[in-house]
């Protein structure tokens, strides 16, 4: 091949290259873009995370079978998720369900899917389909119908606020008690 043709060529492919990425008219699509910062960035098997508060007590402990995490939602999602909450007088609520959501920036864990919430000092044990535990105070809230047991006794509810560390349950509206004597 003579030499002058092999230098025109190779002229014309880089003006080629670069009108193609020096062109003005082109631009990322914005769909793609998009789509990309919605991806998952993280992926983790059989999490655990313990959180302490400034005295190096143990206060919460969050696992999860698998956890995926969004930086753009900036959330998790999470398979089979179980919280311990420890409170001042280390009394520990366990509260679990298949599948959850954690709201990192407003320390926020949805549960949903069978979800048990359970005193772990008096045996208590709340059932209902979702929940929201804002960890920041410590309150479990659920605004679907939820069964307290405990023993043969049950309660129910069309809705429910827990105070994790005060250890109270506020039940509310429609509620029903069926009480069986020890």
């Amino acid at each position: 091949m003579p030499r002058p043709y092999l230098q025109v060529m190779l002229a014309i492919t880089a003006l080629i290259a670069a009108s193609y990425f020096l062109a003005p008219g082109l631009e990322p699509d914005t769909e793609v873009s998009e789509w990309q910062q919605a991806l998952a960035k993280t992926y983790l098997i059989n999490t655990h995370t313990a959180t302490y508060d400034e005295e190096g007590k143990l206060t919460d402990v969050l696992q999860a079978a698998a956890a995926t995490f969004y930086p753009a939602k900036k959330q998790s999602e999470l398979d089979s998720p179980r919280l311990y909450s420890h409170n001042i007088n280390d009394d520990t609520w366990s509260v679990s369900a298949r599948t959850g959501r954690y709201e990192h920036k407003r320390e926020i864990l949805i549960l949903t899917d069978t979800v048990v919430l359970s005193n772990d000092t008096n045996k208590v044990q709340l059932a209902t389909e979702q929940m929201k535990i804002d960890l920041q105070r410590n309150l479990a809230t659920s605004k679907v119908p939820v069964i307290i047991t405990h023993g043969a006794s049950s309660t129910r509810a069309d809705g429910m606020v827990a105070n994790l560390d005060a250890q109270t349950v506020r039940m509310q509206p429609n509620v029903e008690s069926i009480y069986v004597k020890p």
